[in-house]
């Protein structure tokens, strides 16, 4: 029967009394929802059933349980809160309503992705933690069910689900979840790359499976000779981080085989000390791999997972990797934040040892609701400030901080206070000065000089070619002190900004055409967003695009736009310091669109265009043959020459050649010529370049490099 999981998971760990509760609420919900059927044609009542069978199965709270069965009650049938309140509590009645208005928020959320919905969710999750808990419960079982929805509708739940839902089961710690709500939706989101993951999983499947229960038994006997206590247990790793893993391989050139984790070793033991002592033992069984080996009990996660994670090679010369924890942090890392809302542990009023500070970051959710942002703000917020990846930094003072991965010094800056943003002058990052824009790295300590003179933020900061700030948090905060100035200062500094993009493009009459291509708004209102931050640099770069587009068609007497010309890969190749050049796609590794290639001159002169990672290349002996290649349609690939004054330095020709990678395309030519006398230098390059926007960012980033006072485009 659908309800025997849950009654028979609740008396397992439930005192009778409590039981009878669940049951009341149980048969509550059958008499509510008798008669309605889901989409799959299945009784009603199976979900919510369902819902509070994974709440019990975390072994929580009896009112999380009922609340769970209860949740969508007061939305589809004639039952009130009221009721629910007289009945079941005011606490009970207190979540049934957060997720009453969750569940029509979402159904509006599922039609048109509407940001103030999803605000509204967001906001009414972070105001109780048991309601994330029990929606996370709730849209398992929906995207477990999803195969009865038509595809589109699929499609949008699934994204929804692995966007939003998956990144908020990580931030509460609770891993089982999180796998089986990505899984399920990898399986309706891309269909077909669930299945390609499927099958190279289930290659060899059964060989790692032997190896596995080899080297359970042997690490069980080995801890029977020491006396140590443990559960060791293989687990296999989800199909959806499988493939995100394989997609960060491809970048790097690996293979699927170069995969480590596949199926990891776990040992539970039962206290701290013991971790070290089977880590000592794996050590001496196997070889342990350099560089595979992670100390999460001594430096916890973000999300304070702890364990230790190590990588060995076994006889077989295969990768396998064991991860070593206590029972309170296995609970911990299976469960979350909720194994603090168990019954066991709220009857001893225990549960809350930690609950604050595993969840510091709901009262960000509500403090970012509160700055007034608009929506959209507030859900990149929510996006990149909480639910992303972590890098963990130092104060000076050995202060740990976390920020979301890409961040800079200067959002560490405004992590910390915001005036210490504002006035940000310089920092120093292991105790050597950096960029501001320096990206920050796990471990690095991060001190931050504030400037005498309190000018404000630079408009630049926001320009995000140039990478100053990455959080959300910083940018608001960024915009919002612009806003405060006087109209007529904005106006004047956006229309500097106006003028040195301008300048950088070196586009004919460009000063005099901008105010005329402005479509909808005046000059000053336009100058006035570029002051306050609210318009970014791109806008004016598509704007000076658009004409010098619409004036090169003039030009040409074209009849159609020549981006809409069908796109030929291989004649759209441009081969530097070569023309008429005949080319062909390599079939070995047959790069595509977006690849870094290389082209490689053959004993006929056609030129053969690899990828740059293909392994043939490395058997190839006349390495003068090779030549830098690049993609591009092969009317708007032109070379553009760039003129640098800077003081000179060691390493001033490798940042600028940097910038010009960092926007993948390719270097003709390059010269410099030194003045001793001066201690200065002037640099000339030829880069291939796209489009305006390119080359302004080029320009922008190369005039931000260290010691460089002047760029100009040469026509």
């Amino acid at each position: 029967m659908y309800t025997d999981n849950l009654i028979n998971k609740i008396e397992s760990y439930l005192p009778k009394t409590e039981v009878n509760k669940i049951l009341d609420a149980l048969n509550f919900a059958k008499i509510a929802h008798e008669g309605q059927k889901r989409k799959s044609g299945h009784d009603y009542i199976v979900h919510p059933v369902e819902v509070a069978s994974h709440l019990a199965r975390l072994e929580l709270d009896p009112k999380v349980i009922i609340s769970g069965l209860l949740h969508d009650v007061v939305e589809d049938t004639k039952f009130n809160s009221e009721q629910i309140k007289e009945k079941f509590g005011e606490e009970v009645s207190k979540i049934v309503q957060s997720l009453t208005k969750l569940n029509a928020d979402e159904n509006n959320l599922t039609k048109n992705l509407d940001q103030k919905n999803m605000r509204r969710f967001l906001v009414s999750m972070a105001q109780d933690i048991r309601v994330i808990i029990i929606k996370l419960a709730d849209r398992l079982h929906n995207v477990e069910t999803l195969e009865y929805l038509d595809i589109e509708k699929r499609k949008k739940i699934a994204k929804e689900t692995l966007s939003i839902h998956a990144p908020l089961a990580k931030k509460i710690g609770m891993n089982d979840l999180k796998w089986r709500l990505e899984d399920e939706s990898f399986k309706h989101l891309m269909p077909d790359k669930f299945k390609m993951t499927k099958r190279l999983i289930s290659q060899k499947r059964g060989e790692r499976e032997v190896t596995t229960q080899e080297m359970i038994s042997q690490i069980k006997t080995q801890l029977e000779i020491f006396k140590l206590e443990a559960e060791v247990t293989g687990r296999p790793k989800n199909l959806y981080s499988v493939y995100t893993k394989l997609q960060r391989y491809k970048q790097l050139g690996r293979n699927f085989s170069d995969i480590e984790d596949l199926i990891a070793i776990r040992v539970v033991v039962n206290t701290k000390e013991d971790c070290y002592l089977v880590l000592g033992i794996i050590h001496d069984l196997w070889r342990p791999m350099a560089g595979s080996f992670d100390d999460y009990i001594a430096s916890p996660k973000e999300n304070y997972y702890q364990s230790l994670h190590t990588v060995v090679m076994n006889d077989s010369n295969q990768k396998i990797e064991f991860q070593i924890r206590t029972k309170k942090m296995h609970n911990f890392a299976e469960q979350g934040v909720a194994s603090h809302w168990k019954y066991k542990d709220s009857i001893d009023e225990s549960s809350t040892e930690n609950f604050g500070k595993d969840t510091y970051w709901l009262k960000d959710m509500i403090d970012f609701e509160q700055e007034g942002i608009e929506d959209s703000e507030y859900i990149e917020s929510v996006n990149n400030d909480i639910l992303s990846d972590k890098v963990i930094v130092y104060s000076p003072k050995n202060e740990i901080f976390t920020l979301p991965i890409g961040s800079t010094a200067l959002d560490y800056a405004y992590s910390l206070h915001t005036d210490l943003g504002h006035y940000c002058q310089a920092s120093f990052i292991n105790g050597v000065w950096k960029p501001l824009n320096t990206k920050l790295n796990n471990g690095d300590t991060v001190q931050i000089q504030k400037s005498e003179e309190e000018k404000g933020p630079n408009l630049d900061w926001l320009n995000e070619s140039l990478g100053f700030i990455r959080t959300a948090n910083a940018k608001n905060k960024v915009k919002a002190w612009f806003k405060k100035r006087e109209r007529t200062e904005n106006i004047e500094r956006g229309e500097k900004q106006i003028l040195r993009t301008i300048g950088l493009s070196n586009v004919e009459n460009s000063e005099i055409l901008l105010p005329t291509m402005i479509e909808n708004d005046t000059y000053e209102n336009f100058a006035y967003k570029v002051g306050t931050g609210e318009i970014n640099n791109q806008k004016i770069i598509d704007i000076l695009n658009k004409e010098q587009l619409e004036e090169t068609v003039r030009k040409m007497n074209l009849t159609k736009d020549p981006l809409e010309e069908n796109y030929n890969s291989i004649a759209s190749i441009v081969i530097m310091g070569g023309e008429n050049i005949d080319k062909k796609i390599a079939n070995c590794c047959g790069p595509v669109y977006g690849d870094e290639i290389v082209g490689y001159k053959n004993s006929t002169n056609e030129i053969v265009v690899h990828r740059i990672m293909c392994s043939r290349l490395r058997n190839l002996e006349h390495t003068n043959r090779f030549m830098p290649a690049a993609w591009g349609h092969s009317k708007d690939l032109t070379p553009t020459t760039v003129s640098i004054e800077a003081y000179d330095r060691m390493g001033l020709i490798r940042d600028i050649t940097d910038v010009v990678w960092g926007e993948k395309t390719n270097i003709h030519s390059i010269n410099s010529q030194e003045d001793d006398k001066n201690g200065t230098c002037k640099i000339q390059l030829t880069v291939y370049t796209r489009d305006l926007g390119q080359i302004i960012r080029l320009l922008g980033k190369m005039e931000s490099t260290p010691g460089v006072y002047k760029v100009r485009r040469v026509k």
